[in-house]
């Protein structure tokens, strides 16, 4: 019934603010706006699980309770397991698990090659064991892609 009131007191249908608002409720519109934000709707299309989490630390303290934020990014990672990202080397790859002692540098499997064409090797790389090019460059993130990006449907390689 409250998941749609707002931290600061700005939701609703009562209009509660802060520790009036029930830890479960609490929770759940963190959940709500994150599955929102991270599905396609006829409205909207999905956005990446990296731009949803930073979506909600912006309105953390407003919309939503600080330590139910935090709490959600410790759950997943700053780099949610299923993401697509793109590597320094110019490769896609998905998140396949987290490190959590360092969570810029989660496992991920290599989709394709710098060119953005599919790879089938799907190489595995740990970040955290600080990869390198031939060349002697550090392999790490270097951004969060949108879902879809670059025509990539990580469903139908049946990972």
């Amino acid at each position: 019934r409250h998941h749609h009131e707002r931290h600061d007191g700005s939701g609703y249908p009562a209009g509660l603010a802060g520790e009036a608002i029930p830890l479960a409720a609490r929770i759940m519109a963190v959940a709500d706006a994150f599955d929102a934000m991270t599905s396609t709707r006829p409205y909207a299309r999905a956005m990446s699980r990296h731009d949803a989490l930073q979506d909600l630390y912006r309105h953390a303290g407003k919309r939503y309770q600080q330590e139910v934020v935090e709490q959600l990014t410790q759950c997943l990672g700053v780099y949610p397991t299923g993401s697509l990202v793109e590597l320094s080397t110019g490769e896609v790859a998905l998140v396949m698990s987290q490190n959590r002692v360092r969570q810029l540098r989660p496992r991920v499997i290599l989709l394709t090659g710098p060119d953005k064409r599919i790879d089938p090797g799907f190489r595995r790389i740990d970040l955290m064991g600080q990869p390198t090019t031939a060349d002697g460059r550090s392999i790490h993130i270097l951004r969060a892609l949108q879902p879809g990006a670059y025509g990539i449907d990580p469903t139908e390689l049946f990972l």
